[in-house]
């Protein structure tokens, strides 16, 4: 009978037949990071998806990156809203709102005045 001294670590795998298979470190290292088949005694080929961990991270970043996409719309939302607030109690108080002026009727200055004003404009 013949020997085998080996001094390297051996990774144990299993394949979704249900055979563990103890291969080399390394191979199991290159295996997860290039696509190289490995394959068990009775030639199935292993098949390397991402382990929870990695997994959980990934998600937990998509999370994050929703989350601060999320904030940023409510923010910019709620921006928009106080311009358009102030713009609305501007005009209900009589301020022109091309020229920042004070008037009486400002529906009667506007139309007179600034004749190519368009109202659905944003406000300045």
């Amino acid at each position: 009978m013949t020997t085998i001294d080996y001094t390297e670590t051996l990774v144990v795998c299993h394949c979704w037949c249900g055979i563990a298979l103890a291969i080399p470190s390394n191979l199991h290292r290159v295996a997860h990071e290039k696509p190289t088949d490995v394959y068990c005694p009775l030639g199935h080929v292993f098949v390397w998806g991402d382990t929870y961990k990695e997994k959980l991270e990934r998600e937990t970043k998509r999370l994050a990156a929703t989350r601060d996409l999320l904030h940023a719309e409510e923010r910019s939302h709620q921006a928009t809203r106080g311009h358009l607030t102030r713009a609305r109690r501007r005009a209900a108080a009589g301020v022109c709102p091309c020229c920042h002026r004070h008037f009486a009727n400002v529906q009667r200055h506007v139309a007179s005045q600034h004749p190519t004003f368009d109202p659905a404009a944003s406000p300045s």
